[in-house]
């Protein structure tokens, strides 16, 4: 390498990111990159004064000179450095070599640099392009697998400017690159990528996505291989140059929005009819991860989740709003609460026998707690102390008025902020709950046993306020309208009412119990009901 490449090489210059646009407004400009936008006011003279500045940045411009120059008017100066302030701010600018600048494919060093569309794509997700190219050049890579995924996995690498090895493999496809891994799988109706990881790890993974997928036997269609292959390829290159994973970036195009966040554990799931491609949640068994909190998404999910993905089906929505997962029916006020008690309910089955699980350790806690104080003895409550309430009295209407049950409720003060209702109605206990309230505990027991009978049910339900509420948009938490927020708030009480139970009950902690890698990985809480007196 001469002297004037070895400069070169050195050398850096500052470019707009490829994949940012900048489009003029009536009084200034807008920039927008694939995460992040913004817009510049103060006249339509900002969009000449960026005109002047776009030329150079395509090119190039050394970082000392990326200024307004020295003789530049005031008010020209200004502009430009509230341009580049915002274009740095937001990411849009890209410092690349000079010499890969001047002339793509080449690095200035003795390793020829990137294709051209393979560094107009660093230049537009890399922080750093040549780090990340020279780290993807610099990592044997090898193609393990048969058949037409293999094939467009190595045809996509080699368009990537590296040189894969292939080794023959009668199990899923897997692409290694260094500690990196990559395994996919490809069946007649459905492919997919797990997310990069230790080999083992990955293998493991994509044996347990193919059971759950449970694809149909046969060779996979070519446009479905070509999919699945070139997405392992791109996770994996990913990966190497240490950029972010597809997944972050993926854009929901089935339903017109940008997930808010990565999916759990992603997993890309491709189908056919039409093709489609997606990133779904996955609980893994060997890297479990940290639980996110969307345990409706995580469970639930369509194509991965355990449990059947919640949905009102055919179930009437009033008074009790529902949602069922497979058989398994779940209560709420709304249809969001309602998809979470559905869910919640149904991975129950999939727990050992005798534990209660919960969204989360509060409202664990708090069902283990009540389960235990289930049968205690205590002293009736005076009918009057909650039927003038509203809530529990529109709730015990639903019971008696609307479904006309020969219902009768029986209210019993266990402690002095801690009572218990029961419906019953023949012989048989309907629903029941334990709050601090005798019109809360009340309301949850009559909305149970009208949900009960709402879809048609013969087990005794429970409800309570330990289950989390979400919170509608523009409404106080801290000041809910009762009437028509209602149980938004009853959960605040939580802490306090299990305090309560403890004492009664004489358990100093609630015992957890492990619910399997599956619920664990999904944030699930498992716990035992305590044992009265222990």
């Amino acid at each position: 390498m001469n002297d004037s490449a070895a400069a070169a090489a050195d050398r850096v210059l500052v470019r707009l990111r490829p994949i940012a646009q900048v489009t003029p407004t009536a009084t200034g400009l807008h920039a927008r990159g694939w995460r992040s936008g913004f817009t510049v006011r103060g006249g339509r003279g900002l969009w000449a004064i960026w005109q002047r500045l776009a030329g150079p940045l395509a090119d190039g411009v050394p970082p000392a000179r990326l200024a307004a120059p020295d003789d530049a008017p005031p008010v020209v100066a200004k502009a430009l450095e509230l341009i580049i302030g915002q274009l740095r701010e937001h990411d849009l600018l890209v410092e690349v070599p000079a010499a890969w600048a001047a002339a793509p494919g080449d690095t200035g060093g003795p390793d020829p640099g990137p294709p051209p569309h393979v560094a107009s794509w660093l230049e537009s997700v890399a922080p750093v392009p040549l780090r990340a190219w020279r780290r993807m050049r610099s990592t044997p890579v090898a193609v393990v697998g048969g058949g037409a995924p293999a094939a467009a996995a190595r045809r996509t690498l080699l368009a990537t400017g590296l040189e894969p090895e292939l080794r023959p493999g009668d199990g899923p496809l897997l692409l290694l690159a260094g500690g990196h891994a990559v395994a996919a799988g490809c069946a007649a109706d459905v492919g997919f990528v797990v997310r990069p990881g230790p080999a083992a790890d990955v293998l493991a993974d994509a044996a347990a996505v193919a059971a759950r997928l449970g694809g149909e036997p046969g060779p996979p269609p070519e446009v479905l291989a070509a999919l699945v292959g070139s997405a392992a390829a791109h996770r994996l290159v990913c990966a190497v140059g240490g950029l972010p994973d597809p997944s972050t970036e993926a854009v929901n195009l089935w339903h017109d929005s940008p997930p808010p966040d990565p999916p759990h554990q992603p997993v890309l799931v491709a189908r056919l009819d039409p093709l489609r491609a997606e990133y779904h949640p996955w609980l893994s068994a060997v890297r479990p991860g940290e639980p996110d909190g969307t345990l409706v998404r995580v469970l639930g999910d369509p194509e991965l989740g355990p449990v059947p993905a919640p949905g009102p089906g055919s179930l009437p929505q009033s008074p009790v709003a529902l949602a069922a997962s497979g058989d398994v029916v779940g209560f709420g006020t709304t249809d969001r609460a309602a998809r979470l008690d559905a869910v919640i309910r149904a991975a129950r089955r999939l727990a050992p026998d005798g534990a209660v699980l919960g969204a989360d350790r509060r409202h664990a806690d708090g069902l283990a707690l009540r389960t235990a104080a289930r049968r205690l003895a205590g002293t009736p409550v005076a009918e009057d102390e909650w039927l003038t309430d509203p809530t529990a009295r529109r709730w015990w209407k639903a019971v008696v008025l609307r479904f006309a049950l020969p219902a009768a409720v029986e209210v019993t003060r266990l402690a002095e902020r801690v009572v218990r209702a029961r419906v019953h109605a023949g012989g048989h206990e309907l629903s029941w709950a334990v709050e601090v309230s005798a019109a809360d505990a009340v309301a949850f027991a009559a909305m149970a046993a009208a949900g009960r009978a709402q879809a048609g049910l013969s087990d005794t339900v429970v409800l309570s306020g330990a289950m989390p509420v979400h919170v509608p948009d523009g409404v106080d938490a801290s000041r809910p309208d009762r009437d028509r927020h209602w149980p938004l708030g009853v959960r605040d009480a939580e802490e306090g009412l299990q305090d309560d139970l403890r004492r009664l009950l004489g358990v100093a902690e609630v015992e957890p119990v492990g619910l399997g890698p599956v619920l664990d990985a999904a944030g699930v809480v498992g716990r035992a009901v305590p044992e009265v007196g222990r």
